[in-house]
């Protein structure tokens, strides 16, 4: 069978539609200033750290929340109108933080703020791929990464200057960072209703013929909706392993500060890592992506994990801030090598009408492996440091080998085949002799047990 040609894909080659949910990620990752600084801000309130810490956990099971109901908006009512909610929404709320006294009504208000803020999630993944051509999208989602790291590397610089002046300024800022995102969602994207379910598919009678005599038989009907993401074992496996994959990358925000303390070493360096960090994603992501996109996907994130694996645990034996370096850059390139073609690939089992959902259930397996990474993380490293790091690579492991048996198999995603992919079946069914001049077919690499 022939290697799989991937063309090179230009900035300008994307869609308008993609545009506009790169430059509103960048918006609202640069302004994405209250999870960064609400504990900040809860202790200058006059609250404990500890309840500082619940208040910013509460939000994040907002978040869960939040990308299962995204998920459903957008595939009943629309990906626009899932992204222009969340922001309008998220934009009020967040604005209304400096208005609100007492641990309770703030923790309450977050947590709405929390659903809010992440039910965009999963209608600006499936719009993007809804506009983005199949062969495309591992590198849209490198940009799509690329947008948000940068508002991400700037963001908290600007947040630190306002909160400086006062705390009102860091919410106004993040509600308006979200009004401008919802602004050019609701006057730039696409709109309407995402295609349904063919009426015609699985769920409607099939008649077959033998011979003069024509029967009907009742098909079983399809699950839909969540249950139906849920029952796609195929895609368990690539969500356990997405979150084994987050569990460990959520030790860079949660014990590589402890070791670096424990190493006699400033927060301040710290600081430098995460930058390190920054770096090595906003130069290397987008030309390591056009290689790696020519790779059998589970392969490719398979190996970003085992890059995750190794940079991760090596933290344990750095003693020297070189050392530190080297695994930060370690793990930042399995970051990069996984990372995008993980975020593209739900659309390889999706059909059009359940997008939505299917890109909520990645998103719900990244917010799981970052609530439970820090918890359990934080308990180990505090009982055994050594064991820690160990787990760390062990759990990594263990995701890139779960990933193997995520086979999406032959199923209707909605997508068009490219030239290249009809000219390589007519091959192979024996209906056409030869591919066109020049021409190489674009096909997936084989997959076991197909």
């Amino acid at each position: 069978m022939p290697k799989p040609h991937v063309p090179r894909t230009r900035l300008t080659d994307y869609p308008s539609a993609a545009w506009v949910i790169f430059a509103g990620m960048f918006v609202n990752k640069f302004g994405n200033f209250l999870p960064v600084f609400l504990v900040l801000y809860l202790i200058d309130e006059g609250y404990s750290a500890g309840e500082a810490g619940l208040a910013l956990s509460i939000a994040g099971l907002g978040g869960f929340a939040g990308n299962i109901i995204g998920g459903t908006v957008a595939d009943r009512f629309g990906r626009r109108t899932a992204i222009v909610l969340s922001q309008f929404g998220a934009g009020v709320f967040t604005a209304a933080v400096p208005l609100v006294h007492g641990l309770w009504p703030t923790t309450v208000l977050v947590a709405v703020i929390g659903v809010f803020a992440q039910l965009y999630r999963p209608g600006a993944g499936a719009l993007l791929i809804d506009v983005v051509p199949q062969q495309q999208r591992v590198g849209a989602f490198a940009v799509l990464r690329l947008a948000i790291n940068l508002g991400m590397a700037v963001g908290p610089m600007v947040g630190g200057l306002l909160s400086g002046q006062s705390w009102t300024y860091i919410f106004v800022g993040d509600a308006l960072s979200c009004v401008v995102f919802g602004l050019l969602s609701l006057f730039l994207l696409p709109g309407g209703r995402p295609v349904p379910a063919a009426a015609d598919g699985p769920a409607a009678d099939d008649v077959s013929t033998a011979g003069d005599d024509a029967t009907t038989k009742k098909a079983k009907p399809e699950r839909q909706g969540y249950l139906r993401v849920f029952t796609d074992t195929p895609f368990l496996f690539f969500l356990f392993s997405m979150v084994c994959a987050t569990f460990v990358y959520a030790q860079g925000n949660a014990t590589l500060p402890l070791h670096v303390s424990e190493q006699g070493f400033s927060n301040s360096f710290y600081g430098l890592l995460l930058g390190v960090n920054a770096v090595v994603c906003i130069l290397f992501e987008l030309p390591l992506t056009r290689w790696t996109e020519r790779w059998n996907p589970r392969f490719a994130i398979m190996v970003g994990l085992l890059l995750l694996a190794v940079g991760m645990s090596a933290t344990g034996l750095a003693d020297n801030k070189s050392l530190l370096v080297v695994t930060v850059v370690l793990w930042s390139l399995g970051e990069i090598v996984y990372t995008p073609i993980s975020s593209a690939y739900p659309s390889a089992f999706s059909p059009a009408h359940l997008r939505g959902r299917y890109q909520g259930a990645e998103g719900l397996a990244h917010t799981a492996g970052q609530a439970i990474g820090p918890a359990v993380g934080g308990y180990v490293f505090a009982w055994s440091a050594s064991a820690h790091w160990w787990m760390c690579a062990a759990v990594a492991v263990l995701g890139a080998l779960i990933v193997l048996p995520a086979i999406p198999g032959d199923r209707d995603t909605g997508d068009a085949p490219s030239e290249g992919e009809e000219a390589a079946r007519l091959v192979e069914d024996g209906t056409q002799d030869s591919l066109p001049t020049g021409g190489r077919p674009t096909i997936p690499l084989p997959e076991s047990g197909q």
